[in-house]
């Protein structure tokens, strides 16, 4: 093809065909950007869904962790009041008790009067296993002797130094804590006792007591120490132990 071809002019028909591509290039240029700015808008919209959705997500938390934690403390509120009732009723049930038991020993020196009978210290002394086992020691109050037997003795007699000698119109009476108690146990024999050993004492004191005519009771603080109350009299003094 020589040069004189490349300088004819292009024909009206290549012109049109020309002009038809130009236009279909720039519809679809248009097409593409339409739907570019329908994605980045369908982008947004999920964009400001997701981040609903995340401050939805994060009040229901809230709300809920909220809501949880006045549960646990409407449930400890009924706990402490739970235990609150508990010890008053175990308190005036132990004042019920007491009260009765003095009126019933007050009844029984009225008969014991009223026919004649005499009732002797050695008679009472007989009857509280507790008294012997400060006397005479635990051989005195049974036939097989434990360590706690012992532990049980030496507490009885240094009650008024191991434990609180309260009076009151309930009488008087001696009260072990086991925090107080520990150290002069502690003490006492060498050892470091546990606080479940401690316990064991209270409760063997307790169950000797149990036919004798004066009242021992074992209980708990609301801080849950072990507490154990043996009652007294004026006259015989801190468990009768010097005759």
């Amino acid at each position: 093809m020589s040069a004189d071809e490349f300088d004819q002019p292009i024909d009206a028909l290549d012109q049109q065909a020309l002009a038809r591509e130009v236009r279909q290039l720039r519809e679809e240029v248009e097409q593409l950007r339409a739907k570019v700015d329908g994605q980045e808008t369908e982008l947004e919209q999920l964009r400001g869904d997701l981040q609903r959705e995340r401050r939805e997500r994060k009040d229901a938390e809230e709300e809920l962790r909220k809501e949880r934690t006045q549960q646990i403390a409407n449930a400890k509120l009924s706990i402490h009041d739970d235990i609150e009732d508990l010890h008053d009723t175990v308190v005036s049930e132990q004042q019920t008790r007491s009260r009765a038991d003095a009126r019933l020993k007050h009844r029984v020196n009225e008969v014991a009067e009223a026919a004649d009978v005499e009732v002797t210290d050695a008679d009472l002394i007989e009857k509280d296993r507790l008294v012997r086992l400060v006397r005479n020691g635990p051989e005195d109050v049974t036939d097989r002797i434990y360590p706690v037997h012992e532990r049980a003795q030496a507490l009885l007699e240094h009650a008024e130094d191991w434990g609180r000698v309260v009076s009151d119109a309930n009488g008087y009476r001696v009260v072990y804590t086991a925090p107080d108690a520990r150290p002069f146990l502690n003490a006492y024999f060498g050892r470091t006792f546990k606080s479940s050993e401690i316990k064991r004492i209270f409760e063997k004191i307790r169950d000797l007591a149990e036919t004798s005519p004066r009242t021992v009771r074992r209980d708990k603080t609301r801080k849950g120490e072990h507490v154990l109350t043996v009652e007294i009299t004026a006259e015989d003094g801190i468990l009768a132990a010097d005759g």
